[in-house]
């Protein structure tokens, strides 16, 4: 599967993505799920189970998002964008500087889809490999976007860090200080 490809399908997934909301607490869904388990309504069970799940990822994904530093090497911080779609979920902002953009995603889920695609994007041709700490990142330059592709290894998932008006270098510098580490938690 090309890396562009590979792109379409995850675009596709998130573009019909609705922001997860799940209302309650989700030790209640929790304990709904097993009391329904145990009294024989597995099909309540699962039901509550998967807005236990629902709930616990919604908190998940917060966390991850105040990981997403405020500032990176005078670049700033816009909003961050969270979507849930069809077991994956993606957290997206775009960091600004001297009129320039990054926009950085995190993707993961799908049953460790996003890590599969991460891994066939990084192994795959069209790119160069660059370190970044203990990371490893491709280097993708298509005309004037540069984008670098991150793979996790603590937790199924991948970043982007991607620009159209930032230089390659610029980008490969802003890659080289983003708190990758601390989203990989």
């Amino acid at each position: 599967m090309k890396k562009s490809q590979l792109g379409m399908i995850l675009l596709t997934l998130l573009a019909f993505s609705l922001p997860a909301v799940a209302e309650g607490d989700p030790e209640t869904y929790c304990k709904q799920a097993a009391a329904l388990y145990k009294a024989d309504d597995i099909a309540g069970a699962v039901e509550e189970a998967k807005w236990c799940l629902d709930s616990l990822e919604q908190m998940l994904q917060a966390q991850k998002s105040e990981k997403f530093a405020k500032e990176v090497a005078g670049w700033k911080r816009g909003e961050i964008k969270q979507q849930k779609a069809m077991g994956f979920s993606n957290i997206e902002t775009q960091y600004g500087k001297d009129g320039k953009t990054i926009k950085v995603s995190y993707t993961s889920g799908g049953g460790g889809m996003a890590a599969m695609f991460s891994q066939m994007g990084l192994a795959g041709g069209g790119g160069k490999k660059i370190r970044l700490g203990r990371y490893t990142g491709m280097v993708m330059e298509q005309g004037s976007r540069n984008e670098i592709m991150i793979g996790l290894k603590m937790t199924p998932g991948m970043l982007n860090l991607s620009s159209s008006n930032a230089s390659l270098d610029e980008l490969s510098a802003f890659a080289k200080v983003f708190p990758v580490k601390d989203i990989d938690q």
